[in-house]
């Protein structure tokens, strides 16, 4: 298997962008969460607090819901960060390998069946790929067949009507048959051609 490394992250900005945001609002809504459970549970307890030689004392949530949401917002901004950063390495290992898969089925659909999805060690959808370039091998075999079985048909219809005219037969009752079989041998053989497949390697 061929390794590679991709130099751009952003493959599908759209799918990637979309996950890079529901995962960091998910995160701010759990640090928002955070504060509401802390406030609930603590609603029924005093603090004492010492800030800047002043000595407060109230509800705990009250007291201190200028440093909770200080650091909350620190820990939303930073770990926000990191979020967007894990999320957009997460999802490459994703979009990249919906990338090679919608590239190759785009090639399949014009009749190129000869491209292999390579994938790198990390990413996600190997056993897929796996079906698709299976599924082209088989296809491109059960091809070559076919253009086999379709070439012996040309070469068999040709021998069959020089054996008629050494024969000395009536040709013209024969002909028609044999124009026709040899006129349906070529749009097979067209058909085949339509296929962009290695013949080499089957």
């Amino acid at each position: 298997m061929n390794h590679y490394k991709r130099r751009n992250y952003f493959i599908n900005k759209e799918f990637q962008g979309r996950y890079i945001f529901n995962y960091f609002l998910l995160a701010m809504i759990g640090s928002i969460l955070f504060v509401g459970v802390f406030s609930f549970f603590s609603s029924n307890t005093l603090s004492i607090v010492y800030d800047n030689y002043h000595l407060q004392l109230g509800v705990t949530p009250g007291i201190l819901l200028k440093k909770i949401l200080s650091t909350q917002w620190l820990v939303i901004v930073l770990g926000g960060g990191v979020v967007i950063v894990v999320t957009l390495f997460l999802t490459h290992r994703i979009a990249g390998p919906f990338y090679r898969f919608e590239r190759t089925l785009d090639g399949m659909v014009d009749g190129d069946i000869s491209k292999k999805i390579v994938l790198r060690d990390k990413d996600e959808g190997k056993e897929l790929a796996q079906k698709i370039n299976a599924f082209n091998f088989v296809l491109a075999d059960k091809l070559s067949i076919i253009e086999n079985f379709n070439a012996g048909v040309a070469v068999f219809s040709i021998q069959l009507k020089k054996t008629l005219k050494m024969s000395g037969m009536d040709e013209d009752e024969f002909m028609p048959i044999l124009n026709q079989i040899l006129e349906n041998q070529k749009n097979i053989q067209t058909l085949i051609n339509d296929y962009t497949f290695d013949r080499d390697k089957l």
